[in-house]
Parts: C-alpha cells; structure tokens; sequence
C-alpha cells in the first residue's frame, strides 16, 4: 500500500466560464498596481529625525499620501512640542526683540494660578499680547567704556509684557510672560541685538518702530544729561515706570494718540553731592501724570521737567514696537505702527527731535537705516503699514517619511502585495464559486477520477469517496485491461 502524507492537496479543474479568464487578467493587473500603490504608502517608507521651524507644515506638507487617513498610512509625519524653559531667551518669526521668557501659568477650574516651570509650546499664534509695564533706567558713567565712548549718558527700556497661546480651546489656555529690553548700544558686542531683520520694504511698520525708538531714547539721555549738567544737585541715576492710563475718555484710537496715554506709576533719581553719591528718600514724581511732571518747575517731587514728554513718545514707541513684533492690531489697541494717521501722530516730532541731537548722542542714529523726518501719509501712499499674528520662533524634533532603500522598498512592497492578493483571489473564488458554480452539473464530477453518468445509470455510481476511490477505481481497470 503506497504511503499516504498527512498533508493532502484538492483536485482542481478549470471554470466552465468564458468570461472567468478575461475578467482574472485585467482584474488582477489593475488589482496589482492599486494594491502596490497602497503598499508603498503603508510599508515603503520609514521615519527619520530632522528639525522644523514650522512643525505645522511640516505635518501637513511632508509627502504626497500626508492627507491620507491613518489606517491607510504607515509612517506619518510629526513633531514634538518644544519646551521653552524660564529665563530662555527667544524671538518671534519677525526677530524684532530678543525676550526672556519670565513667567508661565495655567488657570485652575477654581481660578486659581498654578506656575509651570517651562513653556510647552507647538508654533501656536501668540495672542491678546499686552504690555503691563515700561521701565526706563538713566544709567551714568558706570556703563562700558565702549558705551562712553558713543553716548555721554545712556540707559535701557524695558517693556513687560503678557500673552498666551491656546491648545485647542480657552480651557487649555498658557499665560506666559516675555521681558525685552532695548538698548541701540549693548554693553557686550556680542550681546543679542534688537530689530536684527530690519527691512523698510518687507516690514514698514517695525522699521519706523525702530526709528523712533532710536531717536527718542538719543533725545531722552541728551534732555537727562542737560538737565543735570549745569544742575546744582544733579542726579546721577534713575528709573521711571510706565503703565496705561484707563482713566482716558473716547475711543481707543483717541486714547492711544494722546500724551497722556502712559501714566507715571513711579519714579526714582539719586543725586550726587560734593563727597560723591546722595541717597535721599524724597518722594519723587508726586503726579502720575505725563504733561504735569512736564509743565513743573524743577523739584524732587517733579524731577527733571524737561525729559517728560520726550519720554512719553519713548514709551509708547517701545509699547507699540514690542506689540507689533508679537502681532497685536485689534479695535481694543490699536497700533501706532500699523495705522497712517497714528503713526503721524507718534512721529509728529520726529524731524525736530533729531534736529535738536547734539554729536554726543547722534552714534546710533548716524549710523542706522532709520527714517530723520516725520511720517507724512500723504507723501508715502505707498507704504503698506500692518501688523501680521506672530509665533515664538523655535526649532522642533519632527519624524518625516523617507523612502526605504530599494531592496528593504522593494521586499516590504512585494510581501504586503502577496499577502493581500491571495486574500483578493480567495475572496473573488469564494464569490463566483457560491453564485455561478454551486448550481453547475458538472461541477459536482471529477473528471480525473470518473465519467460522467449518462442515460440511465444512477447518478453517483461512480462518485468519489475521499481518500480509497481513485485507488479502487484504477485497480478495477487494471484488472478489466488484463481480461
């Protein structure tokens, strides 16, 4: 008795169907190509590491299936959140200020603050940015002699200022606070610069920012060294805060253009005497306001008159410079910069100002690209001034799909394409099996092993029995053909 295998193998025969043959070829070459397109979007490309400034397009751009439905897709593009930690120093995509990154919270359900040591942050548009206060220092000789040698006296401004990003809805909402401080002349020459992009063209709203501020803060150090020159108790240091006066009436634009519009929150001077620096507790700058500090004779509790309203231009330069670099131009602030007639108002000065600088404090003014007369729509119809949303400029860990190498390509695409044909052909066999061969008489016959019945023999006779029919059979011929 042969031996019989475990294993056995089905008797085939080919489909009584005209159409079967046709409709296999063309069906298949075109299963083939689909099937292989899809394969190569799901198995023929890996992820590799690179860095994005722009996260969001880097997920929506990164190859032509990025649009496809996960189930569809293999290798994905993506990128993770940065993490922005306090004390960082950063800019935003139009570069105007460095800023630290000072504060960051999250408000409870309760209402309540709760501080986060670090910024998570996804290239989200900074928004509602607000600046909460101008610091202007007067610094003396104890600035770098690279300084005294450009300006006889010298300082910073400093705007802080608060913002927040959403993550998706209000509820996840990040409150996070930026200081930036501007200086034409650092200490360091390496030091980090402000308006470092600076283009007339690109950007006309951030290069009369700069211009102003450049030739008010001249104009404000050379009114406070003048004052103190030929003073009897001259001051040697000092520093001012300003902050937005709400008590102002009309609308936002009317407010805006107004001296007024900055408010003196306070003030602190220290004087020198004949046996060198004077520390007295007087209470200076007794009115929070602008034109009253100006219009005073000079006293301790109304210093230096004649910085006033020099230093209002200067704090609203540095206001609405800062909030123009972080995107902020609605009906609730406007912005000097970004509209005609305001930036008239704000520049009105402007020609006389620089007019009025004296060689000791025209280094940076000299020797920038700014503006030395005052902005006159009418003259410049073709200056397009505007403020854009800005977002914190940062670089982010992104995963993009690269194509596989052509073997591993090649493999991946041809064992998904196997698999999933024979998935298609045992499904398209199952289907014309059930509805056009079940029913076909001579489908039920094995034309390997028996006849077909005809006339009158009972159907059957001949049938298989799975397993002993085709050996029985073949020994009954065998003996009939001996006979």
């Amino acid at each position: 008795m042969a031996h019989r295998s475990i294993f056995s193998y089905n008797i085939t025969r080919a489909y009584p169907l005209k159409w079967f043959t046709p409709v296999v070829v063309v069906g298949g070459i075109i299963a083939t190509a689909l099937v292989s397109f899809l394969n190569v979007a799901a198995t023929g490309y890996e992820l590799v590491s690179t860095s994005s400034s722009d996260p969001n397009g880097t997920e929506a751009n990164s190859i032509w299936f990025s649009r496809w439905p996960s189930y569809l897709v293999g290798a994905r593009a993506s990128c993770d959140a940065t993490n922005i930690q306090l004390q960082s120093t950063i800019y935003t995509d139009k570069g105007a200020f460095p800023y630290t990154l000072s504060n960051v919270w999250q408000l409870g359900d309760d209402g309540s603050t709760m501080h986060q040591g670090s910024l998570i942050y996804k290239s989200n548009p900074v928004q509602n940015c607000n600046v909460t206060l101008i610091n202007i220092q007067f610094e003396g000789p104890d600035r770098s002699a690279r300084q005294l040698e450009a300006f006889t006296m010298g300082g910073t401004v400093t705007a802080t200022t608060q913002c927040y990003v959403d993550e998706g809805s209000p509820s996840h909402r990040t409150y996070f606070e930026l200081i930036s401080t501007y200086d034409p002349l650092p200490a360091q020459q390496g030091a980090l610069s402000t308006f470092p992009n600076l283009n007339k063209t690109r950007d006309p709203s951030q290069y009369w920012g700069s211009t102003i501020l450049n030739v008010y803060w001249a104009t404000v150090m050379q009114a406070f060294f003048d004052q103190n020159v030929g003073s009897d108790d001259p001051f040697f240091k000092g520093v001012m805060n300003l902050e937005q006066n709400t008590t102002l009436g009309g609308t936002m634009e009317d407010q805006v253009s107004n001296i007024e519009f900055l408010r003196v929150r306070d003030c602190f001077f220290i004087p020198l005497n004949s046996t060198g620096i004077a520390f007295l507790n007087n209470p200076y700058c007794n009115s929070s306001s602008i034109t009253t500090l100006a219009d005073s004779v000079a006293a301790f509790e109304r210093p230096v008159p004649g910085i006033w309203r020099s230093v209002a231009v200067l704090g609203k330069a540095m206001w609405f410079s800062v909030l123009a670099d972080l995107g902020r131009n609605d009906d609730s602030m406007p912005n000097m910069l970004a509209r005609p007639n305001l930036l008239a108002n704000l520049s009105s000065n402007l020609t006389q100002a620089n007019q009025t600088l004296e060689i000791g404090f025209r280094f940076t003014v000299d020797h920038s690209d700014i503006s030395l007369q005052s902005f006159d729509p009418s003259q410049s119809p073709d200056v397009h001034l505007g403020v854009n949303q800005s977002i914190l400029a940062s670089d982010y860990l992104c995963q993009i799909p690269q194509l596989k190498s052509p073997g591993n390509l090649l493999v991946s695409v041809l064992v998904a394409d196997l698999v999933i044909l024979q998935a298609i052909w045992t499904i398209f066999r199952l289907v014309v099996d059930k509805f056009y061969i079940k029913d076909a008489e001579e489908a039920r016959y094995c034309t390997a092993c028996t006849p077909k019945p005809q006339g009158d023999e009972p159907s059957g006779v001949y049938e298989s029995i799975d397993g002993h029919e085709s050996e029985m059979i073949l020994l009954q011929e065998r003996g009939s053909s001996q006979t």
